[in-house]
C-alpha cells in the first residue's frame, strides 16, 4: 500500500513540475529538456521503490501511475477548469506587428521562436504574419494575414 500511495503522489508532484516548468520543454525537446525528463523518471522510480525492488512492488507502481494517467485525463472530460488546470490555455505572442512581452517573458520564450515558427510555414517576414499563438502542447500556430 505504501508503494500505491507514494506512486499516486509522485504522479501529482511530476505533473506540477511539468507544468512549472513549462510549454518549451513539452514541444522543442532539445537536448537538455530531454535529460531533465530522464531525470525526473529515475528520481521518480528511487522515490516510489526506495529499497522495494520486487517485481509486485514495480507493477504496483505502474499500475498506480496508469490509473493517476486515466484519473486525469477523465477529469480533464469532465471539468473543463481541471483541463485547464493540467493542459493549459493557448496563448497569444505577437499580433498585428506586437510582441506581448509578458507573455513572453512568461513562456521563457523569444522572438527567435516565433519567427522560426513563421519561417516553417514559409512566411520569412513577420510583416506576413497576423497572429502568433503558443498553443497548449508548446508549439507555435501561426496565422497569416489575408
Amino acid at each position: 500500500m505504501n508503494t500505491v500511495l507514494k506512486a499516486a503522489a509522485a504522479y501529482l508532484i511530476v505533473l506540477f513540475v511539468i507544468r512549472l516548468i513549462g510549454r518549451r520543454t513539452a514541444s522543442q525537446q532539445a537536448p537538455i529538456d530531454m535529460v531533465v525528463l530522464f531525470l525526473f523518471g529515475g528520481l521518480s522510480v528511487s522515490a516510489i521503490l526506495g529499497g522495494d525492488h520486487s517485481f509486485t512492488g514495480a507493477m504496483s507502481a505502474l499500475f498506480t501511475v496508469g490509473l493517476m494517467h486515466v484519473s486525469v485525463s477523465w477529469l480533464k472530460l469532465r471539468f473543463v477548469w481541471f483541463e485547464r488546470i493540467v493542459d493549459g490555455t493557448p496563448i497569444v505572442v505577437y499580433r498585428a506587428g506586437d510582441w506581448d512581452e509578458t507573455n513572453m517573458r512568461r513562456l521563457r520564450m523569444q522572438q527567435a521562436d516565433v519567427r522560426t515558427a513563421a519561417r516553417q510555414q514559409g512566411l520569412d517576414d513577420l510583416d506576413k504574419v497576423a497572429v502568433a499563438i503558443v498553443e497548449r502542447d508548446g508549439k507555435v500556430s501561426i496565422v497569416e494575414k489575408s
